[in-house]
């Protein structure tokens, strides 16, 4: 076994080409950027419509009023609110007038009907005052003793009694209507400075029309401001969309490979193996130093094959395409590998049997 592992190394050596010709083997590439010739027509049209609207008069602002005016509804409401808010409540002045009253004690000994409150009570007091009258007398004249000091006795009490009486029901009512009064006193004083701030209420109802008024005016000038506005920015902002169509109209990369005959695997082959860009720098890197009549030979005798394989998906095809690419995955291996003193067998092999083949047909034709 070592001495056929020797022998297949001393034969791939020995029919497996490195270099000897001029380079044959390079090419220039270069990328440049530009619009895609399909999206290009498409582009132009699209610039030339842009370039139409900015030289245009559009977009205009809306001709019209762009706020509301008050209707007729409203402008009859707040005159309406805004008399009363100047006449103010009349009932105010006369509650700020009866608590002023109050709070000064004007009622704490006028009260009106305090008399027929104490007449009442005068009433009964009398009527009890002439039937004790009646019968101290009565019993004085039955035990002869009328006009006696017992009699007069008598009668001094009973009108005693009636003073006493008429006095006590006077201080009762008279302390009552001043415990009342009093009250109404305090409440009047806890609620006078409520019926202070109401002289503000109409105050600041005629602020609220004010404002309502502003809140229209406000709306006028909005709206010949944003009319100003528009206008100046007009050109600027025409000028703006103008320019971002074009600076966002659609570019590409277009690459341009130039090729010389002495290429080994060119951009299309590869493609067509679908290998990337990793095998095709290996095949570049290895066949720059190559004679040129290896690349004439391969592509002699490989492009035909190629067509044949990838024309359709046939089996015959799909079986010439496998072997293909089984040889190119191989070869590429053994390029790699040898660079750095390994070899991949079967690689080596196609190599030592098709690269000499290449070279002599490359010669000839």
């Amino acid at each position: 076994m070592i001495t056929l592992h020797k022998w297949l190394d001393s034969l791939v050596d020995n029919f497996t080409f490195y270099g000897g010709g001029g380079k044959g083997g390079g090419g220039e590439s270069s990328t440049q950027q530009g619009i895609d010739p399909m999206l290009k027509p498409y582009v132009q049209y699209g610039l030339n419509e842009a370039k139409s609207l900015y030289q245009s008069g559009v977009p205009n602002y809306y001709p019209g009023q762009t706020f509301v005016s008050p209707s007729e509804q409203t402008q009859a409401a707040l005159q309406a609110q805004q008399n009363r808010a100047l006449q103010g409540n009349p009932l105010l002045p006369a509650a700020q007038q009866q608590q002023q009253a109050v709070i000064q004690g004007q009622y704490l000994q006028n009260n009106p009907y305090f008399n027929q409150a104490l007449a009442g009570a005068a009433q009964g007091a009398q009527q009890n005052y002439f039937d004790a009258i009646r019968q101290a007398q009565s019993s004085a004249s039955q035990a002869g003793r009328y006009g006696s000091n017992v009699s007069a006795d008598l009668q001094n009490r009973a009108a005693q009694t009636m003073a006493n009486t008429l006095a006590n029901k006077y201080g009762e009512l008279a302390y009552q209507n001043y415990g009342a009064e009093r009250g109404a006193q305090n409440a009047a004083a806890l609620a006078a400075p409520q019926l202070a701030a109401a002289d503000y209420t109409d105050i600041a109802q005629l602020g609220k029309v004010g404002q309502q008024m502003e809140d229209y005016q406000q709306q006028a000038l909005q709206s010949d401001i944003d009319r100003f506005n528009f206008e100046q920015n007009l050109p600027q902002n025409k000028l703006n969309q103008f320019l971002s169509q074009v600076y966002g109209a659609p570019m590409g990369t277009t690459s341009t490979t130039t090729q010389s005959s002495g290429k080994i695997i060119c951009t299309a082959m590869n493609h067509v193996y679908g290998f990337g860009s990793f095998r095709q720098a290996i095949w570049l890197k290895h066949s720059a130093d190559l004679d040129p009549a290896y690349e004439r030979g391969y592509h002699a005798v490989f492009l035909p094959i190629l067509m044949f394989a990838y024309k359709n998906t046939n089996p015959v095809r799909k079986l010439v395409r496998n072997v293909l690419e089984h040889v190119a995955r191989h070869r590429t291996a053994d390029i790699w590998k040898q660079k750095r003193g390994k070899r991949d067998k079967l690689g080596m092999i196609y190599r030592a049997i098709f690269e000499p083949i290449c070279y002599v047909i490359g010669k000839v034709v």
